[in-house]
């Protein structure tokens, strides 16, 4: 991952620190209650089914690292200034139980909240991981419900910050990514699958099965909305980070891009669009870190032996093979107000 994404990734985490802490509690004193009164009344079976959802609806109402809503009760939130405590065994396997029970889709959601709020938490991520957590969680991923697929994805989200969860999970890499091409531009759904890609491609070791995507990778960045461009890069970023991935971003067909790939009008259209990124108007965020981006290619290419023929439509070819209209994009920016901008623009035009 890129130097620039390290104060993001640590922000993300604590945000899912925080709020996973206050649902968890919250989740545990709720159980402890529930438990007490049991014993005091007596309660059937049919009783303690109605409590146990009852459970899941009061404390998933809370921020799931990566969601953009906050905490939803202010007094829950105090709770965290009393004491952080985390689901125990037992009110996992319960909650994960409920989740693979359940076909109703509310309480479906609001369990893998549930899910997502715990897995903030290290100790949770192995414990739900020994619980066969992983795979009951994935498989949501294959529900008919739209919402129920993003609250998976943001509990996946979670999970998958943990090295060990990534090992189990990479099965769920092609269905991920095949949920990320499929879906609606700028969906929900979309920004929350490339965000377990962000994690998963952290370490170069499944970015093989990446490869593929690549082009849509391209795609998104060129016609999605600001929150894809950056969700998108932070993924290309982690891909160029890895020298051996070097030629298959630069293999990358920019014309794939266009809507219509028969029209050589549109074709010409899809180069320029990728270069109009480069400009002091784009907002820095994806600015930055597109210049990361195209900065590790250019030093990871420097760095490889043997000539390559690349074709025109290349990645390659419209960043390095005419250079005239990228090396005017970058002395353009060369004026922009802002040190980091400069210096990933010199990284590219250092040889």
């Amino acid at each position: 991952m890129g130097a620039v994404d390290a104060g993001t990734w640590a922000l993300r985490l604590a945000v899912g620190l925080l709020s996973g802490a206050v649902g968890l509690y919250a989740l545990y004193k709720l159980t402890t209650l529930n438990q007490q009164q049991e014993e005091q009344m007596g309660r059937g079976s049919g009783d303690r089914q109605i409590e146990k959802q009852n459970l899941v609806h009061r404390v998933s109402g809370l921020k799931v690292a990566g969601d953009n809503r906050g905490i939803a009760d202010t007094q829950q939130g105090l709770v965290l200034a009393k004491s952080p405590d985390g689901l125990e065994k037992q009110h996992l396997q319960m909650v994960l139980g409920l989740l693979q029970g359940s076909s109703d889709s509310c309480t479906r959601e609001l369990t893998l909240v549930t899910v997502g709020n715990s897995a903030a938490f290290t100790s949770n991520q192995d414990l739900i991981r020994s619980l066969g957590g992983l795979s009951v969680v994935a498989n949501c991923l294959s529900d008919e419900v739209a919402s129920v697929k993003v609250k998976a994805m943001n509990a996946l989200n979670n999970l998958s910050m943990n090295v060990a969860n990534q090992e189990e999970l990479k099965i769920w890499i092609p269905q991920i990514l095949e949920i990320i091409e499929a879906t609606t531009l700028n969906s929900e759904l979309q920004v929350a699958g490339l965000r377990v890609l962000t994690n998963i491609s952290v370490t170069n070791n499944y970015h093989h099965m990446m490869t593929n995507s690549i082009p849509h990778f391209l795609k998104l960045l060129v016609e999605g909305t600001e929150s894809i461009k950056v969700q998108v890069l932070k993924v290309l970023v982690n891909l160029s980070a890895n020298p051996g991935l070097t030629h298959d971003l630069l293999y990358a067909q920019v014309v794939n891009m266009c809507v219509n790939p028969e029209s050589s009008k549109e074709a010409t259209q899809a180069p320029l669009s990728f270069l109009l990124l480069f400009d002091s108007r784009v907002n820095k965020e994806v600015l930055l870190r597109l210049l990361i981006f195209v900065a590790n290619l250019k030093e990871n290419l420097n760095l490889l032996q043997g000539s390559v023929q690349y074709e025109v439509e290349s990645l390659h070819s419209v960043l390095f093979g005419n250079p005239t209209p990228f090396s005017h994009k970058l002395a353009m920016l060369m004026l922009y107000q802002d040190n980091e901008v400069k210096q990933q623009v010199a990284r590219i035009i250092s040889d």
